[in-house]
């Protein structure tokens, strides 16, 4: 991202933020069906989540993820695991759905996300946990490679992640989905997002223009390069580092899935492709085999 456009940003930002704390605290005694808005983090949130910082996208997340949860939840007792949690934007998703005899976990690599989360959200049914591993965007200090999470096999029957493998490099993206086959137990289910190049994805189409799906240039999301000299691993040329954004061949994609333990129940392509999609980026639910 170029000087000005960071600028720019925290500009937006900073002029957003007083408004946004006027409007919620007027909106709130509004709210009659949205049971869980009135826990969204208010200026804290824009640590945990670059894509999303608005009051209004969070709601518009929360309510897509919130039906795709419910339509892929485990038998009770649920023990869902958050990966990459940021500052809770999955579990305000989920928190309708849990009861006391459930849990949730959340876990990401930074650890102010960490501490808001466990500042804003104390449920006794509910922990979070930092966990270390190394990413030239998110964990830019951290060394080393992918570390396995201190987590039991099969002591989870509900992995979310949201935005997370489209933030990996190819070690990392294939050793942590079968982490999360490792942490599931048979049958249980995952809700994860990706960027996954099948024959919806028509670099050759996009213009450079605004999206009719979405409010950002079509031609941005072209991913054509590969990441750290990768065979399959992609990313777009803009990006300062592979892991702001990483896609793989759908031919690819599948085959770590099966090594992975996992099967695919349902795909979603994203509105990335400039189609009609389900949300931005594309998003599978897996069944552990």
């Amino acid at each position: 991202m170029s000087f000005f456009n960071r600028l720019r940003n925290r500009t937006a930002r900073a002029v957003y933020g007083p408004m946004e704390e006027i409007f919620r605290k007027v909106e709130l005694s509004q709210l009659s069906r949205g049971a869980t808005l009135e826990h969204i983090p208010a200026s804290s949130k824009r640590g945990g989540g670059l894509g999303t910082t608005t009051y209004g996208e969070w709601c518009y997340t929360i309510g897509i993820f919130q039906s795709l949860i419910f339509q892929n939840l485990p038998a009770r007792p649920i023990r869902m695991l958050d990966v990459g949690c940021g500052v809770g934007r999955l579990y305000l998703a989920a928190k309708p759905y849990l009861t006391s005899e459930d849990s949730y976990l959340g876990i990401d690599v930074g650890q102010p996300f960490i501490d808001i989360c466990k500042q804003q959200y104390r449920e006794p049914n509910v922990s979070f946990l930092h966990t270390e591993a190394s990413n030239g965007f998110y964990a830019k200090d951290t060394g080393g490679g992918p570390k396995a999470w201190p987590l039991a096999d099969g002591s989870h029957n509900f992995v979310t992640a949201l935005s997370v493998w489209t933030h990996l490099r190819e070690e990392d993206w294939c050793f942590y989905l079968k982490e999360v086959g490792r942490v599931l137990q048979p049958g249980g289910r995952a809700v994860i997002s990706f960027f996954i190049l099948d024959e919806l994805y028509r670099p050759e189409a996009k213009r450079a223009q605004i999206s009719t799906f979405y409010p950002q240039l079509e031609n941005k999301w072209i991913f054509d390069t590969a990441a750290y000299g990768s065979e399959h691993w992609v990313y777009p040329s803009w990006a300062s580092v592979p892991e702001v954004a990483t896609g793989v061949p759908k031919a690819i994609f599948e085959k770590v899935v099966a090594e992975a333990g996992l099967k695919i129940a349902n795909y979603f392509p994203g509105q990335w492709k400039d189609q009609p999609g389900f949300f931005f980026q594309d998003v599978v639910a897996f069944e552990k085999v």
